[in-house]
């Protein structure tokens, strides 16, 4: 469930200077709802490939890897519910998962790591920060396109800083959910 204004907490979170590829981010930088160039970090040596099978909603999807399906969740992020049993749809939930469908095309390729601190959540989904063609890291668009939240869950939290960064752009440019369910 998405609790707003998780964000402002994420503060005590460091990530090393040197994790990102450049020093981007003064607002204005970039095009409304875009990270700019230099808010994407490098994706990392020890990044895997896989292949999107299905988005389920805005911060989860199914990848084939090593020919096995994988229920994905995000790290880093949270979007607005949109089918979580038994709960209503969440404003700009059906929004957020059409972003994440866009970005995620069926059979699209994407470069994906682990965080330490587990490979799985609570539910038994695998956790996995996510690099589009291009090298554009996928967790900062949807949420500097108000599609999603930040929101640390340790102990993955290596791109706090920079989700929390976006995330306050969003907010001033009241973009996607900041401009709809506020």
């Amino acid at each position: 469930m998405l609790g707003l204004g998780g964000g402002a907490a994420l503060g005590a979170c460091r990530a090393p200077a040197s994790t990102y590829a450049g020093a981007g981010g003064a607002p204005g930088a970039a095009a409304r709802g875009e990270p700019a160039p230099g808010d994407h970090p490098r994706v990392p040596a020890a990044a895997f490939r896989a292949t999107v099978e299905r988005v389920v909603d805005g911060d989860t999807f199914v990848a084939r890897r090593g020919g096995r399906l994988l229920r994905v969740r995000l790290i880093g992020i949270d979007a607005p519910e949109s089918v979580q049993p038994d709960a209503p749809v969440e404003c700009f939930g059906r929004e957020a998962s059409r972003v994440l469908h866009r970005l995620l095309p069926e059979g699209s390729a994407v470069r994906a790591a682990y965080e330490s601190g587990g490979r799985r959540d609570r539910y038994g989904r695998q956790l996995w920060d996510v690099w589009l063609p291009g090298g554009r890291f996928l967790q900062a668009v949807l949420v500097a396109k108000g599609a999603a939240e930040a929101r640390v869950y340790r102990p993955q939290h290596r791109y706090a800083d920079l989700l929390a960064r976006l995330e306050g752009r969003a907010r001033t440019e009241k973009a996607g959910l900041w401009g709809r369910c506020h």
